[in-house]
């Protein structure tokens, strides 16, 4: 799957996701970090679901109606390895509707799924 991450995300997690086989562009690799609006679009133009840790995406998607090829949003957890074990949980589980375009939120306890 093509994959852009936020630089919120844990970097063992895009890490996690690369040994699986993933194509992930990681925003934290760069020398910097043009905000969020800038890198939606990009993953949008590059045709990548967009991670993230910060829930500003959630204006940017209903609001202000950005373009997306879909959107993955985590919810903080305490620790490195829930975030990598649920980030991969999600692509796996649900990776089809992300790529479809949906916008997933998913925590600890639950996943959230809006189909375009």
């Amino acid at each position: 799957m093509r994959l852009f991450a936020d630089t919120n995300v844990v970097a063992p997690a895009v890490r996690a996701l690369r040994q699986d086989g993933h194509d992930v562009v990681y925003s934290a690799e760069r020398p910097s970090d043009p905000g969020d609006a800038a890198l939606l679009a990009e993953a949008h133009a590059d045709g990548r679901v967009f991670i993230t840790t910060d829930h500003d995406i959630g204006a940017l998607v209903f609001r202000d109606a950005a373009p997306h090829a879909g959107v993955l949003l985590l919810d903080d957890l305490a620790s490195v390895a829930g975030e990598t074990d649920l980030l991969r949980a999600c692509v796996t589980s649900h990776g089809e509707a992300l790529t479809a375009g949906a916008f997933v939120r998913a925590d600890a306890n639950s996943v959230h799924v809006v189909n375009r």
